[in-house]
């Protein structure tokens, strides 16, 4: 153990051994420390049946409407960035981020698609090599829940070796206060390193009882932004458009049995530098038309709160498609190129609730899940001559199936049991990309079995013991399967990777500690995640296949998070430590980020609608890397250790006529430090000021 590793642990242990001896009986009426809740004390409604994070037996993230709001985000990046084991790796900008969570992550390279992603419940997936994964505005969203680790299988499909990312957009209801049958939202925001500037505006409206409405546009722009040494960072600008249209109609007047629907579309057009994820030189810039869209059709009954069925169910498209043009430099003759992932989906699952006597209760999820996505890259000569992919992005199909069932058996508010297991099956069939004068014809079928079992036992009111066990099979991509050369072959006997992940940790709740309503709470996870079959590509040699299951690879370490409120007064910080290694070479896997710490102190007077606070993000040198011939910025070289001190201040007028009214500023960088997180290919951002108003009239 390290020795930073050790003195926190004892800081930790420093803190709550004093605590049983002054905590108290906890009361019904505990005033809320702050305006805003508790993340520990905060909803999760992804990981099961709705239940605080402190209560859930997995390690959960959420981050509500007014942590969007006062992180004042560019990119979908800036707003996981500050979660426990959760980092942003390749690029800045929007065009060119992937995530990581835990030490794995999704689209930095050939392939690598170890996070499930959605938006409201529809699957995002996007692969293309110096590209991002996710493109989004942060705008859009009310809500984003991080489910850590590959327990988060069974509800939401084969894959999520690393965990889960769920994003919610706005509802009308969010905005609509009072009986109002109208409201809008308008917002204005700006920042001084890259000239930014955003506009947003968002109607919202009930013209019947039980229907709601919803629009919202997003205007963004920026310029590069400079480090903190005054350098432009290139490949960093953001040029964005964006809209949401929502509704929602309630069957009858129960708003609990509707029918809803959304759709969002993101576009970006504009000059980028060719690669997106590695330190980009600004040689080769060609034009990206970036198009994503996401259609979803719910229905939601609760058949007037029966016990037994409350049914969600849905159908989805997605698509995700890069228009490339000005490429000349890739070929002379080469007009534009498409690249595109196209998808259609269904889910359909339901809830029943059995009491068991006495305080045991049950609850059990039962559903299944189907899509097809077609996978697509046109490129198209001056002469009109069109070729369907390349050999190392090749074109091809796939059809996902998933069976899926969790119990969770309650007893009280002590202990909570969750047992779960799903089964999936993939079949991949290669499109018409032509290598050597050949096309694949052969179809790929591959299955899996992802169980587990999770516990939380509440020993005492104030302390809390939790753990888990899961295997989650990720089946080959179509990537892996059919990329191939002219010398070197594809590789169709690929086998699934498993993961074996563990988990234990424990949790701590006081209130009225040190005074009267005040509060604390605690969560500590443990983890690792043994991985076998692990699929690489690691040799470039003639006659060797692109993709192979080489290795086993071992991902541990420690996430810490703890929160204290006393009257407008609160306290939060987390912290996080992985450790990764191949476990036949010994040798240091290149996603593993630095040990990092995050520290935020802050008050809020609800009765002046004044707050404001500091917040110190800390991370150690990052050294054990494995360099080798491709090593760069971002995978295989070491990054120094770092602070980063930022402020935020909110005003929102309680009464005159400003009410209604927000008003933001945040710092950034408030001492120009020039730093680049280890993940990330391009240094970030130097000292940055950023001014948000915003109405809801």
């Amino acid at each position: 153990m390290t020795k930073s590793k050790t003195l926190l642990l004892l800081g930790t242990a420093l803190i709550a051994l004093p605590l049983p001896a002054m905590a108290q009986a906890q009361s019904d009426d505990i005033a809320v420390a702050s305006d805003s809740q508790f993340a520990l004390d905060r909803m999760i409604i992804s990981a099961g049946v709705e239940k605080v994070a402190l209560d859930t037996p997995q390690a959960v993230t959420a981050l509500d409407q007014e942590d969007i709001d006062q992180l004042q985000a560019t990119t979908i990046g800036d707003l996981l960035e500050g979660m426990p084991g959760v980092n942003v790796q390749g690029g800045v900008g929007q065009l060119g981020q992937g995530f990581n969570i835990r030490g794995m992550g999704t689209a930095i390279g050939d392939s690598d698609n170890r996070i499930l992603m959605t938006v409201d419940g529809v699957t995002k997936f996007y692969e293309q090599y110096r590209m991002g994964a996710f493109f989004s505005e942060p705008e859009l969203y009310k809500r984003v829940e991080v489910l850590r680790g590959p327990a988060s299988s069974t509800l939401y499909g084969a894959g999520a070796l690393a965990g889960v990312i769920n994003f919610t957009t706005k509802d009308a209801s969010d905005f609509l206060r009072d009986g109002d049958k109208l409201a809008v939202r308008l917002k204005g925001a700006t920042e001084t390193n890259a000239q930014g500037h955003t506009l947003s505006g968002i109607v919202a409206t009930e013209p019947v009882d039980g229907v709601e409405l919803l629009g919202s546009y997003n205007y963004r722009r920026t310029d590069d932004y400079k480090s903190g040494n005054g350098d432009t960072v290139a490949a960093s600008a953001t040029e964005s458009d964006s809209w949401l249209v929502k509704g929602r109609v309630a069957i009858g007047g129960n708003k609990k049995h509707a029918i809803w629907a959304s759709y969002q579309d993101w576009i970006s057009d504009a000059p980028q530098v060719y690669d997106q994820i590695s330190a980009a030189t600004g040689s080769s810039l060609m034009r990206r038309r970036v198009h994503d869209k996401t259609a979803v059709l719910g229905y939601v009954n609760d058949f007037n709160g029966s016990k037994f069925f409350n049914v969600e169910a849905q159908v989805a498209y997605s698509l995700s498609k890069v228009h490339q043009t000005e490429t000349t430099f890739l070929g002379a003759n080469l007009e534009y190129s498409d690249f595109s992932y196209e998808s259609w989906q269904a889910k359909v699952q339901n809830t029943s609730e059995f009491a068991m006597g006495g305080d045991w209760t049950t609850f059990l999820i039962l559903g299944g899940q189907w899509s097809t996505q077609e996978r697509r890259n046109p490129r198209v000569n001056f002469d009109g001559t069109v070729t369907p992919g390349a050999g190392t992005h090749p074109e091809g199909d796939m059809d996902r199936y998933g069976l899926f069932g969790q119990l969770e058996i309650v007893w009280s508010d002590k202990l909570t049991i969750m047992p779960g297991v799903r089964v999936d099956w993939t079949r991949l069939t290669p499109g018409d990309t032509v290598v050597g004068g050949t096309v694949l014809t052969d179809k790929v079928k591959d299955s899996g079995v992802s169980p587990k079992l999770a516990a939380l036992y509440n020993i005492t009111p104030w302390f809390g013991l939790f753990g888990s066990v899961a295997r989650t099979v990720r089946m080959p991509n179509i990537d892996e399967i059919f990329t191939r050369s002219a010398t070197r072959p594809n590789n169709p006997d690929l086998k699934p990777e498993k993961s074996d992940n563990y988990e234990a940790g424990f949790t701590l709740s006081f209130d009225d500690m040190l005074g009267k309503n005040d509060r604390f709470r605690a969560k500590t996870t443990l983890f690792q995640n043994d991985v076998k079959d692990l699929i690489v590509n690691v040799s470039a040699a003639a006659g060797t296949p692109y993709f192979q299951n080489i290795n086993r690879s071992r991902f541990k370490g420690i996430e810490l998070e703890a929160e204290y409120g006393m009257g407008g007064f609160y306290a939060r910080g987390n912290a996080s430590f992985i450790d990764g290694k191949n476990r036949l070479t010994g040798d240091y896997l290149n996603t593993i980020p630095a040990n990092d710490y995050r520290l935020t102190l802050g008050y809020n007077d609800v009765a002046s609608g004044l707050s404001g606070g500091w917040t110190g993000e800390f991370a150690e040198r990052q050294d054990k890397v494995t360099p080798g011939s491709f090593a760069s910025a971002g995978s295989g070289l070491a990054t120094p250790g770092y602070s980063v001190h930022n402020l935020f201040f909110a005003f929102k007028p309680q009464g005159g006529v400003a009410k209604g009214f927000e008003f933001r500023i945040a710092m950034d960088n408030i001492f120009d430090k020039q730093y680049r997180r280890h993940l990330s290919s391009l240094a970030a951002e130097g000292q940055s000021f950023r001014f948000t108003v915003a109405n809801t009239f």
